[in-house]
């Protein structure tokens, strides 16, 4: 166990918060891979050597702990490829013409394994030109973070990255 400069304990398997401080943020990961956790989003980053399998352990470990995360995926596609989404388990909330065909706007359910499924390899795929962000909506709390961290640090040099605190008043 070390004490980082702003003073909170950390381990590979542990967090240890300050007492009394307010968490704002919780950053963790590898070299590949950062996930950063504030109580309304989950900010994703995927470097461009990450595995495939890693993307989808990242994923589904999240959704093993809050599978109502979801992420807004907004694309411009010809009217029958709106129907595939759905049938992946996306949730159409918009539609409408747009230049090029229509503009659809989805939500993407954690609870939707296969639509889960379909998120990594486009992560995957889109890694191929470049690294990948992206950002996901929760109701999260910092015991869920915690959960988060548990469910993840089970792969390879997964370590707790920062701890970011509300200022003292």
């Amino acid at each position: 166990m070390k004490e980082p400069m702003d003073g909170h304990m950390v381990s590979k398997n542990e967090i240890y918060f300050q007492e009394g401080r307010d968490v704002i943020l919780v950053e963790m990961g590898r070299d590949d891979v950062t996930i950063s956790c504030t109580q309304g989003k989950i900010t994703l980053w995927f470097g461009r050597q990450v595995s495939e399998s890693i993307i989808r352990h990242v994923l589904f470990g999240i959704s093993n702990i809050d599978s109502s995360i979801s992420y807004e995926l907004e694309i411009v596609c010809d009217f029958n490829t709106i129907s595939k989404y759905e049938s992946m388990g996306y949730t159409l909330i918009s539609y409408a013409k747009s230049r090029g065909g229509y503009r659809a706007i989805f939500n993407l359910p954690f609870s939707k394994r296969i639509a889960l499924a379909h998120f990594a390899n486009s992560i995957f795929n889109r890694l191929k030109e470049r690294d990948v962000r992206k950002i996901l909506h929760w109701n999260g709390n910092f015991d869920m973070v915690i959960l988060v961290h548990g469910e993840l640090k089970k792969l390879d040099d997964w370590v707790i990255k920062r701890i970011e605190y509300k200022a003292v008043e």
